[in-house]
């Protein structure tokens, strides 16, 4: 195996499934906002709803398999992600040799392979895109540290960055110390920095030219680095397709055209954090389009820009150049943007489904939102996409101020009257730097994060109407919005058809039914309706 400087650790199992299952379940009512329409329990304990499909079709759970099995075995975490990839190509374009390990814990023993073949150890990147809390960085770093207590770890990605968004960078230092971390890059769009950090950790720069870093000097003092902006990596570095190592990669890739947003929602601190709305060079998307048609192997593309179709103009331009390739692609929309025309020309570039941001189908709440469209213009796009058989994803955020009863009945006659396919709900968070903040004293807001209470609601009444929409919607199927989108693409990546993903999970939605009602017995009749489904399903090569 030649030269490896670094590898970065992409993905991870990040919800502890056996943690939620040494829970009583005669106390079910102390915990249900945690584990209710997100996993159901099963043969003693918690698990995924794509975990119930590996119990069926392969006889044991994800946690049961060994680590090549857990390849090949039903799991979110995969799907190939980015990224990993981005810092990966940042790396490869200084001249840098990286390889990624995409999920984890499906592919820890690549990770030793790798690792154990280089006299030179090389640096460990863990990126952090979807961490909440360092609980998963104690996780990854004690297993790492197990295998080599002098290893090298770095963290990166977004929620380093988040931490260092109301707190000085300063702040980094305690938790380093407790895990056992050497390096953070703590910016926006650390990608960018990554590769100093290597020319730094083989003595070729000094540490404290890394911009973005937080380290431990030679004497064990804590040092941080100057603190710059990166703008996004969309055209400086393009992403090397050909160069990069996939040995993961199975269907579908994920592709960034824009960064950042050129909208501001209330709720969302992400247009601040990104600093503005970036575009890639409607040429170098081709180019990237025609790179990874020439892998040979991918079918399927998810963009990830927060919003794809804006500007309008722009968007119609990529989807002509769409139409000269035969991918299925998925993306997040703005769909009071869509016309007759725009979605018919999406159905003939090949789009397999829409992730729709609607937040709210009520007029007052969607102003409180600030997100500058109305009930009936969403109405429109959605009649338009339904015409040219565009599988919609809808949702919902459960509780902004404003929020009452009769706003959530609005919601779910939003969607029955246009027929969406799938939805999911997530309570309000309330963040210190969203811009509802601003407004606290107007609205009587309250509280952080996920404990709050306003003028109309709290967040327990908010996680009972999230309920309250489950049990009552009958047209479209729940999807769990941890997994939302990707579930879909994943999903049409191992075989299934949409149906095929209707069918299988409006059963695993009756046995949460079954489990909101206080039920959580034998649920044979269940697995034999999933059994039956997935039969129809030829399994993946691996």
């Amino acid at each position: 195996m030649g030269r490896i400087d670094a590898i970065i650790i992409g993905q991870s199992e990040i919800v502890r499934y056996e943690d939620y299952s040494k829970l009583p379940l005669d106390r079910i009512h102390l915990f249900k906002d945690l584990v209710f329409l997100r996993m159901v329990h099963l043969n003693g304990h918690f698990c995924s709803h794509l975990d119930i499909l590996n119990y069926v079709r392969y006889g044991k759970f994800y946690s049961e398999a060994d680590y090549e099995e857990r390849r090949w075995m039903y799991n979110i975490w995969n799907l190939p992600g980015l990224s990993s990839l981005l810092v990966a190509n940042a790396a490869e374009h200084e001249g840098f040799h990286v390889k990624v390990i995409n999920n984890f814990d499906s592919e820890f023993d690549r990770f030793v392979e790798y690792y154990d073949s280089q006299e030179v150890k090389p640096l460990v990147g863990i990126s952090t895109t979807f961490y909440l809390s360092y609980a998963e960085v104690k996780r990854l770093a004690r297993k790492l540290r197990t295998h080599d207590p002098k290893m090298k770890i770095a963290l990166g990605g977004a929620f380093t960055n988040e931490q260092t968004i109301n707190q000085p960078a300063s702040a980094l230092e305690g938790p380093m110390r407790k895990y056992g971390i050497d390096y953070v890059l703590h910016a926006f769009n650390s990608d960018k920095d990554f590769p100093a950090l290597l020319k730094a950790s083989r003595g070729e720069i000094d540490f404290k030219s890394v911009p973005n870093l937080a380290y431990f000097n030679d004497k064990g003092e804590f040092c941080l680095a100057e603190k710059i902006w990166n703008n996004p990596t969309l055209n400086s570095t393009p992403m090397l397709w050909k160069q990069i190592d996939l040995p993961f990669v199975n269907q579908t890739l994920q592709l960034r055209a824009a960064s950042g947003c050129p909208f501001s929602c209330a709720f969302c601190t992400y247009p601040e954090t990104a600093g503005g709305h970036f575009s890639m060079e409607l040429e170098l998307v081709k180019r990237q389009l025609a790179d990874i048609r020439d892998l040979g192997m991918v079918k399927r593309i998810i963009f990830i820009d927060d919003t794809f179709n804006v500007p309008v103009t722009r968007f119609r331009k990529i989807l002509e150049i769409l139409k000269q390739f035969d991918f299925e692609w998925y993306s997040f929309l703005r769909v009071q943007y869509v016309t007759d025309e725009v979605a018919r020309m999406m159905h003939e570039s090949g789009c397999k489904g829409v992730y729709l941001g609607v937040e709210s189908a009520n007029d007052d709440i969607l102003r409180n939102m600030n997100k500058k469209v109305t009930r009936e213009a969403l109405v429109k796009g959605m009649q338009h996409l339904k015409r040219y058989c565009i599988t919609t994803f809808v949702s919902f955020v459960i509780g902004f101020p404003g929020e009452t009863a009769e706003t959530i009945e609005n919601n779910i006659s939003f969607l029955d009257e246009c027929s969406v396919d799938f939805y999911s709900t997530k309570e309000f968070y309330y963040m210190q730097h969203s811009a509802v903040h601003q407004n606290r004293e107007k609205y009587g807001l309250e509280g952080m994060g996920n404990n709050w209470k306003h003028n109309t609601m709290d967040s327990r009444t908010a996680s009972e109407m999230k309920v309250h929409m489950f049990k009552a919607i009958k047209n479209s199927v729940f999807i769990d919005p941890d997994t939302s989108l990707w579930y879909l693409a994943y999903l049409n990546d191992q075989g299934f058809t949409t149906d095929q993903i209707k069918d299988v999970q409006q059963v695993i939605n009756k046995m949460m039914l079954r489990e909101i009602e206080g039920d959580f017995g034998n649920k044979d009749e269940e697995l034999a309706q999933l059994k039956q489904i997935i039969s129809k399903i030829p399994c993946r090569p691996h």
